[in-house]
């Protein structure tokens, strides 16, 4: 990722607070001095004055630079550091003088002290962007700074240069899950059901229970038996995740950031073998890729069961259904059991904090599975021990 930074007006008043008091204490000093006739006042005003005028000429040696920002990589996970590098270039025909370039790192901001640079060259700083914090964070303004030693002038120049660095939660190694429901090909057709995703195979000869409306009558001439086509269907069951944010549906902000860890370790587990997966966000939009929009969720306080509801009815039939919440309230685990005659299997994993057992929980039932847990690594090892059959 590159950020352009291209230079703004300075300030006006590059005096600091620091500036504008002993610019007040020599003020002050003389004019007492003066009045009462007492020499050191008056050198104490003319010895602060000539501080001034020494840092302000100090200041007024301004950079003539042009900044770059590149960020590698752009996406990186919660607790990893993102490499900041800082292109410098003098696009003056005298060498620059030294100055700090400030970054904006979401509500931070970083000071990078740069040494001179020769007329024409460039300079290159390095610096680490942390990702405390899962989150989209906003990165610049650009802003070259000249600062004298004393800290009585500050002359900033803002440049452009905004960048973004993607912060993804966190991944936990899940073992896949058998998905898919067996089609009954002589069924009544299914309004889910999806165009064109029974292929022709193979001719084989016929066998007893056989339909004859498969019977390739051109082959069996041909070959003076009865031969049949054989289908299979090409379509991948999807597994859909959806991700609850409803805010009185976890205890804990550490709940709701362990359902979202939940909800990328699954996401990721599909995407991994190359099947079709989507990705539910309660009250958010569908756009873009899976982990930057779990990036962005956050507990919502407008949101409610019905629009949980709904989220999972627009998931497609014939797959997996994982529903990422932080309760097992009965309500909701009645309703989402209905599911069943659209999904196999219902997996509901509960992110209950301290109200879960300690080793975690795990009840089954005919084609669904609830999982309790009191963070997203117990909640992996629950669902690893559930796909291997070792619990429940």
């Amino acid at each position: 990722m590159n950020g352009p930074a291209d230079g703004a007006a300075p300030r006006r008043w590059p005096v600091t607070g620091t500036g504008i008091g002993l610019a007040v204490l020599a003020a002050v000093s003389y004019a007492l001095g003066a009045a009462l006739a007492y020499p050191v006042l008056v050198a104490l005003a003319i010895g602060s004055a000539a501080v001034l005028v020494a840092a302000g000429c100090f200041v007024t040696v301004r950079p003539s630079v042009r900044l770059t920002r590149q960020v590698t990589p752009d996406r990186v996970t919660v607790g990893e550091h993102a490499l900041g590098r800082l292109h410098v270039r003098n696009t003056g025909r005298r060498p620059s003088v030294a100055f700090t370039a400030v970054d904006r790192v979401g509500p931070e901001t970083i000071a990078l002290d740069v040494r001179a640079v020769a007329a024409g060259g460039m300079r290159a700083v390095n610096y680490p962007l942390p990702a405390p914090r899962r989150g989209r964070i906003p990165l610049g303004p650009l802003t070259v700074e000249r600062r004298d030693p004393f800290g009585l002038f500050r002359w900033a120049r803002r440049q452009t240069g905004d960048d973004v660095l993607w912060v993804h939660p966190r991944i936990h190694p899940m073992r896949p899950l058998p998905v898919g429901i067996v089609l009954d090909y002589e069924g009544r057709t299914h309004e889910n059901a999806r165009l064109g995703t029974v292929t022709f195979s193979a001719l084989r000869e016929y066998v007893p229970g056989d339909d004859p409306r498969q019977i390739h009558w051109r082959s069996t001439a041909r070959l003076g038996t009865l031969v049949v086509r054989e289908h299979i269907d090409t379509t991948e069951p999807t597994t859909t995740v959806v991700l609850d944010t409803r805010a009185d549906a976890f205890e804990t902000d550490s709940a709701f950031e362990d359902a979202v860890e939940v909800a990328a370790s699954v996401v990721h587990t599909v995407e991994d073998l190359g099947r079709p997966v989507e990705l539910h966000v309660i009250g958010a939009s569908g756009d873009g890729p899976v982990l930057d929009r779990l990036s962005l969720a956050e507990p919502d306080p407008d949101a409610d069961v019905a629009l949980l509801l709904r989220a999972v009815d627009r998931g497609p039939a014939g797959g997996a259904l994982v529903v990422v919440t932080g309760t097992t309230e009965s309500g909701l685990l009645t309703r989402l059991a209905e599911q069943r005659r659209r999904f196999r299997p219902v997996v509901v994993i509960s992110l209950a904090g301290d109200a879960a057992p300690p080793d975690g929980g795990l009840r089954r039932r005919p084609g669904m599975a609830v999982l309790t847990a009191r963070s997203a690594a117990e909640a992996a090892v629950a669902w690893n021990r559930m796909v291997s059959g070792d619990a429940g």
